[in-house]
């Protein structure tokens, strides 16, 4: 996320741009910009942005817990695009022990026809569908719980995915390659802010950027190779 002053350059407001990339094989493939804070929401105009441009999306768009979610899920689903994406609770689901062993833990549950029941037996009944669209469970301590079958699966996908020789390797590879990235975006070249006002403007400005950054990798890696 890059950060510039406003037109009154009184340092009061800042106008804040969301800047996503997508990067395969060292080289930022496709770029784009939000004013939307929020990674979530950036996904899936970013994936059609990169379907328009190359006319098919990428197999294994990996992107960290900020990007994980019901709607993201299903448009990748649907877009026939694999899931190894990190939902919010994903850590805690994985290596969080003592949430692992709680007998109420999502992953630990099996469904009973509308219910849900404990490994132990313990049955929680099915109440009503929020708001939300989560069922509502009742515990047998009277306490409520909200499950989304739904997201559930594509939860567990996720995690199988990510699990995998694969998804270790891309996730290692979206550490080292996106955020390398940025980091050279920054630090060697200079730019912390843009000069530009407009998201477009701040897009145009930022493709030039990557243009730069994809020319000098070329050039490495072209001097290595002789």
């Amino acid at each position: 996320m890059h950060m510039k002053e406003d037109h009154m350059r009184n340092g009061q407001l800042k106008a804040v741009y969301n800047i996503q990339i997508g990067v395969s094989n060292e080289y930022i493939l496709h770029v784009d910009v939000f004013q939307d804070r929020s990674d979530y929401q950036t996904l899936i105009p970013f994936l059609e942005g990169y379907h328009k441009a190359y006319g098919f999306y990428p197999k294994y768009p990996v992107a960290d817990a900020g990007y994980g979610g019901l709607k993201n899920y299903r448009y990748l689903k649907q877009s026939g695009l694999e899931l190894y994406q990190k939902y919010a609770m994903y850590s805690k689901d994985t290596s969080d022990k003592k949430r692992m062993k709680d007998p109420y833990f999502t992953f630990n549950l099996i469904k009973d026809d509308k219910d849900y029941v404990t490994k132990s037996g313990e049955r929680l009944i099915f109440k009503y569908k929020n708001k939300k669209g989560n069922d509502v469970y009742e515990l047998p301590n009277g306490k409520t719980k909200e499950i989304n079958d739904e997201n559930v699966a594509y939860q567990k996908e996720v995690i199988g995915n990510l699990q995998t020789d694969l998804g270790i390797e891309l996730r290692i590879q979206r550490s080292i390659q996106v955020e390398g990235a940025f980091g050279v975006i920054k630090e060697n070249m200079g730019m912390r802010r843009f000069r530009r006002r407009g998201t477009e403007n701040v897009k145009f400005e930022f493709i030039l950027v990557a243009i730069g950054y994809n020319l000098t990798k070329l050039h490495k890696k072209k001097f290595r190779l002789n």
